[in-house]
């Protein structure tokens, strides 16, 4: 039985970055993204056998797919990564329906799915590592349906956390600030006509932020923040009134002067 692991999002990303940094711990890496050139590529530059798997986990055809696999080779996952995600930043009426109904179907449901539907095939001592974010925190305006997506992945994995206790199998939320990848290409594409995020705090690596992640996992920690700037707003805003950090995330980016519109200005 072949001892592997599953990591999600790997065609780029923190994703991508799990399957390098977890070259050499398994016999077999999985890797699920969209782009089989990505995945081809990505399996060159690692010595770890890699299979990579183009899976659109939107489309309910991907978990069947995926199931056949696993039911034809059983393995062992010692690992699974749920990294696929995205967001979309802007008022509601500047972001597609269907995009902020596929951002819930990537971001919570597939997670799900991925996480219930690999527990058939883990054993004891495995791990599973879910990307949240400290968005998940705090309710974001104007990067609401993302917030609230991540806020479903870190409540859904602390409590998985305590159900598994009894397999002695860990689940570790981790939860980036900004973090240098490819997710503000996709984040800042919508109607908006000016970035909704223009002051970041900080911007983390994803090196840096996938090496604590696997450290935090092999402790069994139950999350994983990287830096002392994330950590910290991660402690403040659950201390002060969510309406108090709701209106200073508005004033910290100028968006109330930016969508002071013809219903605002009647007022």
């Amino acid at each position: 039985m072949k001892n592997i692991a599953v990591i999600t999002g790997a065609s780029s990303g923190m994703g991508k970055e799990f399957v390098k940094q977890l070259d050499g711990k398994f016999d077999e890496i999985w890797g699920i993204g969209l782009s089989q050139y990505d995945l081809d590529e990505l399996g060159k530059e690692i010595r770890t056998p890699f299979k990579g798997l183009e899976l659109d986990l939107t489309e309910e055809g991907s978990f069947e797919k995926y199931i056949e696999l696993l039911n034809a080779e059983a393995p062992n996952v010692k690992w699974l990564v749920n990294a696929a995600g995205f967001g979309k930043f802007g008022r509601h009426d500047e972001i597609k329906i269907d995009s902020s109904a596929d951002m819930i179907d990537l971001n919570c449901k597939a997670l799900m799915k991925m996480t219930e539907i690999t527990l058939h095939y883990m054993q004891n001592g495995g791990r599973i590592v879910e990307i949240a974010s400290v968005a998940g925190f705090q309710p974001i305006p104007y990067m609401a349906v993302y917030g609230a997506s991540k806020a479903f992945v870190v409540s859904y994995s602390r409590a998985l956390n305590q159900e598994l206790k009894y397999r002695n199998i860990k689940v570790t939320c981790v939860c980036p600030f900004w973090t240098k990848t490819n997710f503000f290409n996709v984040a800042q594409n919508t109607k908006a006509k000016n970035p909704v995020v223009t002051k970041y705090v900080a911007m983390y690596y994803p090196e840096d932020v996938v090496k604590k992640a696997i450290k935090d996992t092999n402790k069994g920690k139950e999350l994983s923040i990287c830096g002392f700037i994330a950590r910290s707003q991660v402690r403040l805003v659950n201390m002060l009134p969510k309406k108090l950090v709701m209106k200073t995330w508005i004033s910290q980016q100028k968006l109330k002067k930016k969508y002071r519109d013809k219903y605002q200005d009647k007022k």
